[in-house]
């Protein structure tokens, strides 16, 4: 991936202030994306003329009215459970029915993070009962069809625009590669409870050479092991043929053996566990009963 090789100006020096200071008092990926709309105006362009949440404060939903400074209304859905997850769709017709456009991603790392915007195929409901309560119903399959904007920050480098297109289309290509082979090892698909679950699950299997020999998976040999150095790594190319094997999985080889997997790992873990649990994650949208808080 390349990055912009000049100096910071006054404006990102700023930012990254800004940004450091909201990491250090919540950690939340939520705040850092309010952070950065804020420094770049957008967060000015709507407000919100109407707000529903859920019961319970561990997994609760909220569904935004907002208006933009254009006169268009949207909806926007988002829940504690997927920190830096929002989808948006159209205003309700009459009948409680819109369609689900895109979906924001924010995916926060030690050294920064990836912004994606994906556009939406799929359709949705709510309908509002005596304009105090309404009911969150998601329909069908939500189809995700490709980034349409984004951002990318990687320590005192940042793209926008259509600069951050071509290695953010280039990563999710990677990811999506992944979480379908990933969804594919087991006879029932494991469903986890967080992300930590879900990268102690994965991370031995995948870098078996970066943690204890206890923790290596069973079938990890180092004898007569063929390796490739990659920076300060020595993978073990015959653990990979075991783990990837045959000739349709040659492109998931290279991507271990290459050390592209490990940096797409530290890099985006949020955006790889969002993207294999994506079905859970409309579900879990789906047939929620919510409150009117304010309009």
């Amino acid at each position: 991936m390349e990055f912009l090789k000049k100096g910071l100006g006054i404006r990102e020096w700023g930012m990254g202030i800004i940004f450091s200071f909201v990491f250090l008092l919540t950690g939340c990926a939520s705040m850092v994306q309010k952070g950065g709309e804020i420094l770049e105006g957008s967060a000015f362009e709507e407000k919100t003329i109407a707000l529903y949440r859920s019961n319970g404060r561990e997994n609760a939903t909220e569904l935004k009215y907002l208006q933009h400074k254009d006169g268009e209304d949207t909806i926007e859905i988002t829940g504690n459970a997927w920190p830096g997850f929002a989808l948006r769709g159209s205003k309700p017709a009459d009948d409680g029915t819109f369609e689900l456009r895109t979906v924001r991603f924010l995916s926060s790392h030690v050294n920064g993070w990836n912004d994606v915007t994906i556009d939406l195929l799929g359709n949705a409901h709510f309908f509002v009962s005596a304009e105090v309560a309404g009911r969150l119903s998601i329909s069908g399959e939500v189809e995700r069809v490709q980034i349409s904007s984004g951002k990318i920050r990687l320590k005192s480098n940042r793209l926008t625009g259509t600069a951050a297109l071509t290695p953010l289309r280039n990563r999710r290509e990677r990811i999506l590669t992944l979480t379908e082979w990933m969804q594919t090892q087991e006879a029932m698909q494991p469903v986890f409870a967080n992300q930590k679950e879900f990268e102690n699950y994965w991370a031995n299997r995948f870098f078996p050479e970066l943690v204890s020999k206890k923790k290596r998976p069973p079938v990890y040999s180092v004898e007569n092991a063929e390796w490739e150095r990659v920076d300060s790594v020595k993978w073990n190319r015959s653990y990979t043929e075991q783990l990837f094997p045959g000739e349709h999985q040659e492109e998931l080889r290279k991507y271990r053996n290459s050390g592209a997997l490990l940096r797409d790992w530290e890099e985006a873990l949020p955006w790889i566990y969002m993207e294999y649990s994506w079905n859970n994650i409309i579900s879990s949208f789906s047939e929620i009963d919510l409150l009117k808080v304010r309009r």
